[in-house]
């Protein structure tokens, strides 16, 4: 190689070193350049887009933070309210077991509906009762769970 490179003219050296500029410049447009330029009108794209759903979670943080502050009085006995929502939602039938222990409401379903259960557990945290376990196992039949929850009341 260095042989080659000697024997060639200073003009063909030249023309050589412009022709492997050339080539370095483009390689370094196409590795570099081209694909920063992409991400920059990618992230410029989406960065509104990211900061609109960081807006959104810091709102419903806000909103769980000030559920645990605004929750219902405490009761005396929290059954009431409890079958109360049960009713409401149509549940009543479905829950096989609704009782106090250890100072806590515990609701078992043998049977329910998976979609049921969010709306169920926000409205009895409504009503000042608010979730401390959930234990929900598969059935047979899709979209069906088995569901034992233990709720404490709020103060």
């Amino acid at each position: 190689m260095r042989e080659a490179w000697h024997r060639l003219s200073s003009r063909e050296q030249r023309m050589v070193a412009v022709a492997a500029g050339v080539v370095l410049v483009a390689l370094a447009w196409i590795g570099i350049w081209r694909p920063m330029n992409a991400d920059i009108a990618r992230l410029t794209r989406d960065v509104p887009r990211l900061e609109s759903l960081a807006s959104t979670a810091r709102t419903q943080a806000d909103d769980i933070v000030a559920l645990g502050r605004v929750a219902a009085p405490p009761r005396a006995d929290p059954l009431p309210a409890a079958e109360r929502v049960l009713a409401e939602r149509n549940l009543r039938a479905a829950a096989s077991g609704l009782d106090m222990q250890e100072g806590r409401l515990r609701m078992t379903f043998a049977m329910v509906r998976f979609d049921a259960l969010p709306p169920l557990v926000d409205a009895l945290a409504r009503a000042g009762l608010l979730p401390t376990d959930v234990t929900l196992q598969p059935r047979v039949e899709p979209g069906f769970v088995r569901a034992e929850l233990a709720f404490k009341v709020s103060k």
